[in-house]
């Protein structure tokens, strides 16, 4: 963590000072201060390997994941395997 990493990190503390968890975070979502598509793909890429894990196949995982989160086949696919270099 930088200097500027807790500057950024009192900023978000403030913002959701006294709030439950869940509301924190939605509040943090609503104003821009998390990043929604990361969380998106994160979570679709959670959900196939949570298919998988069950014995689906990754292409049927693929399919569901699509339909559970309403988006393309293609962007399931992407989130599964694109991941961002943090």
């Amino acid at each position: 963590m930088t200097r500027i990493d807790e500057k950024l990190a009192e900023v978000l503390i403030r913002e959701v000072r006294g709030l439950p968890l869940r509301q924190a975070l939605l509040k943090l979502l609503d104003r821009g201060f998390i990043d929604a598509r990361a969380c998106e793909r994160q979570a679709i890429r959670d959900e196939v390997e949570r298919l998988q894990r069950q014995g689906m196949p990754r292409c049927e995982a693929f399919e569901v994941a699509a339909a559970t989160f309403c988006c393309s086949y293609e962007k399931a696919r992407n989130a599964f395997y694109n991941h961002s270099k943090n």
